[in-house]
């Protein structure tokens, strides 16, 4: 004899969704210097906007640039660091 009994269980759903995008055409030498500007930023790589800096790295490397060992690695100077959550306030400076 058949039995059927009714449940749920989890199942994890994929969904496909349209989102506003944006194209990009570059220069090789534009997505040079901004593969290395990307390449060198810092911060959390999950919870920062990090996350979509590292994207645009691995999508430029993808497309075949890299700037590994070339003088445009070097010539930046100081950093930027994502922040995990945005500053609330900044300092007053007077003069």
């Amino acid at each position: 004899m058949a039995e059927a009994k009714r449940t749920t269980v989890e199942k994890l759903v994929t969904e496909t969704k349209k989102v506003p995008a944006v194209t990009l055409t570059l220069t090789h030498e534009e997505a040079e210097a901004l593969h290395a500007l990307v390449g060198n930023i810092t911060g959390d790589s999950k919870v920062s906007p990090r996350k979509h800096t590292d994207g645009i790295y691995y999508a430029l490397a993808g497309a075949g640039i890299s700037t590994m060992g070339k003088p445009i690695a070097k010539q930046m100077s100081g950093g930027v660091r994502w922040l995990n959550e945005p500053k609330s306030s900044y300092p007053s400076y007077r003069f």
